[in-house]
């Protein structure tokens, strides 16, 4: 229930000079009821239970299966991929994808206090003000562009770049399009090396008539742009509220944290075991969780709530564990259905990308590519980054965003072409709950004003497979849909709540739809590479191959697919009737103080494309979920 501090050397150089501070110890009542018991200690889960715990009156425990951490790599936002594979990485893998190969594929999250959140990328952007509006037009009332902007610029506090950096290298947004009192510090990137790189990629895709917008964050993100990403401007150390949190301490009587705790089961009352409705009577007694081997249990009071922020692929095996969701899972492992939700588990959607690898002139400036490679070069950039918080080690690679609709990239003729391997596709759902959302992403894939592709641009090669030359420069350009029409799902593997659940995020399930978008987002990254005044510079092809047939390409695509690791949906908000498992209030069907608030209660993605790596993208929308479970549920109106 303690802060640690990483005590690596370059850590505490850090702290010597105030970067980060020593944490203070949470403090702790001693109690085992509460009014609120928060599962899962991610950004919506700290936000919610920061909200709560205001009123005195109110008690609050925080469930958090990782640790509170603070070190390097929750700090420094170059060094944020530490984080896969040790002790804070969740390590989830998918079942074998039929549809890509058959591989197995990688889907890091964050297992410490604040959740991935305080391990991701850090990027800090909104996505087209009419993805939003889908949300509310499929039956989830006050769930809009206008109402998720205010609660963003809520949180926020934005700090524009430098004239030059605007201009040079498109780092512009309105400021009137930001929040400047919220407690998310934004800023952007500083640190442009190869910058002949990066003012010629923008030049090129100009003059292929994708200009920059400085209304990304107004909600018009077609275009080229830099991302704002949540680092702290002062001392160019990430801003979340997980970090913010452990190195301030936890100073309320009234809010319990329990870090190592893994929840097993919500203890429930009431409920039918059998039948196709939902009751009304179930209700939260308690939450059991594991520490240090050893089962515990705590109650909530007689006015208390639960609210579930596991994260999308926790929290589905929770509910499973506790006898919410399908008949058919739960019976096949002995459970009784206590709350019959077939949609729990659901509808799982993730983003997926490829990687295409190119040469470029060395001597155009060091780059993050060379921290890897080059000892010296990382020594000097850790120096600089201690001394006066500049150089690479101040910035997150690769925040230059290209926002591509379809049309922007393909011809009528073409277009027509994908709309019917589109529509033959979505024939097989008619009649189903996924119908309607699944035709709102049909009028969105039409509509030339939303982006359906994104490019990201990072010096280095990221694949591998492309056999880069040590002794030359690289850059990869990762090709990214943005609104997956594939639907998986994620249910516990066994009855042990311990053991992982299974996730299939069931990739280019569309396969033949799916797959030509990658198809043609790749020939236009290679159209724009052979584009001056970037054709100067990139001097060579490596992966995919430059003469790769459509055939080729489609094998490319479909031996090459990765998760840029942001799973949303699997706890759904919809109408029961679409498979929802909450409401608008985002309290869980058939129940009467249950809740989720996190991205798994995401219906459909927001066509804010990723990296090859987690971003930020959640965290403030997470915490437009915070903010309506708070009005629901307020400290001041405890629902009973």
């Amino acid at each position: 229930m303690f802060s640690r501090l990483n005590g690596s050397s370059f850590l505490w150089k850090l702290c010597l000079l105030s970067l980060c501070y020593l944490p203070i110890a949470f403090s702790h009542i001693i109690s085992s009821t509460f009014d609120f018991i928060v599962v899962g200690g991610g950004t919506s889960g700290l936000l919610i239970a920061e909200k709560l715990s205001d009123d005195p009156s109110v008690s609050v425990a925080v469930l958090e299966a990782g640790e509170a951490v603070v070190d390097d790599t929750t700090l420094v936002p170059v060094l944020f991929t530490r984080f896969i594979g040790t002790d804070v990485d969740w390590e989830f893998v998918s079942v074998p994808q039929k549809h890509v190969s058959g591989i197995q594929i990688s889907l890091p999250r964050g297992k410490l206090l604040g959740g991935t959140a305080s391990v991701n990328g850090m990027y800090f952007v909104r996505a087209h003000r009419k993805e939003y509006d889908i949300w509310e037009q499929l039956g989830n009332s006050g769930w809009n562009w206008k109402t998720v902007d205010a609660h963003i610029k809520a949180v926020e506090t934005f700090y524009p770049a430098s004239e030059h950096d605007q201009e040079e290298f498109a780092a512009a947004d309105l400021p009137s399009d930001h929040g400047n009192k919220g407690q998310f510090q934004v800023s952007y990137s500083n640190f442009w090396q190869p910058e002949p790189l990066l003012v010629n990629y923008i030049a090129a895709l100009n003059t292929l008539g994708i200009n920059r917008t400085h209304r990304a964050s107004g909600g018009s993100t077609a275009g080229v742009w830099q991302s704002p990403t949540a680092i702290k401007p002062d001392n160019r150390s990430r801003s979340s509220v997980g970090t913010d949190f452990v190195l301030a301490g936890n100073k309320k009587p009234n809010l319990q944290i329990f870090t190592g705790a893994i929840a097993t089961k919500i203890d429930l009352n009431g409920g039918i075991s059998t039948g196709p409705s939902v009751p009304t009577n179930v209700r939260a007694t308690g939450v059991e969780y594991v520490s240090g081997g050893t089962n515990h249990t705590i109650n909530l009071t007689s006015r208390g709530n639960v609210i579930v922020t596991a994260g999308t692929y926790q929290t589905p095996k929770l509910l499973e564990l506790s006898g919410i969701g399908s008949p058919a899972v739960l019976n096949a492992h002995g459970i009784n259905a206590v709350v019959n939700l077939t949609g729990v588990g659901e509808n799982l959607q993730d983003h997926a990308g490829v990687l295409t690898t190119f040469e470029i002139k060395s001597g155009l400036g060091q780059s993050i590519e060379d921290l890897i490679r080059n000892a010296t070069f990382f020594a000097e950039q850790e120096a600089l980054y201690v001394k006066n918080r500049t150089g690479a080690l101040a910035s997150v690679p690769g925040s230059t965003i290209v926002m591509l609709p379809i049309q922007s990239i393909v011809s009528n003729q073409r277009l027509k072409t994908l709309t019917a391997l589109l529509d033959k596709a979505l024939l097989s759902f008619k009649g189903t709950p996924l119908e309607k959302q699944l035709n709102a992403q049909r009028d969105l894939f039409l509509d030339p004003d939303v982006p359906d592709i994104e490019l990201t641009l990072t010096p280095g090669a990221q694949d591998p497979r492309a056999s880069p030359d040590p002794t030359k420069s690289h850059v990869t350009i990762s090709v990214i849909t943005v609104r997956p029409f594939d639907r998986g799902n994620v249910h516990l593997n066994t009855t042990n709540p311990l053991d992982l659940p299974l996730i299939d995020p069931n990739f280019l399930a569309i396969t033949d739809f799916e797959t030509e978008v990658f198809v043609d987002g790749i020939k236009f990254v290679e159209k724009l590479t052979q584009t001056a005044p970037l054709s100067d510079i990139v001097t060579a092809q490596l992966f995919p191959p430059s003469n790769a047939t459509d055939s080729e390409l489609s094998s490319f695509v479909q031996q090459s697919i990765f998760s840029v690791w942001h799973p949303c949906g699997s706890s759904s908000m919809l109408p029961k009737d679409q498979n929802g498992v909450v409401d608008a209030n985002l309290k869980v069907y058939g129940t009467q103080n249950i809740r989720i608030a996190d991205a798994e209660s995401w219906n459909t993605y927001l066509g804010y494309g990723i990296r090859e790596r987690p971003d930020s993208r959640g965290d403030f929308q997470t915490s437009c979920i915070a903010s309506r479970v708070y009005q629901s549920v307020g400290a001041s109106d405890v629902m009973g």
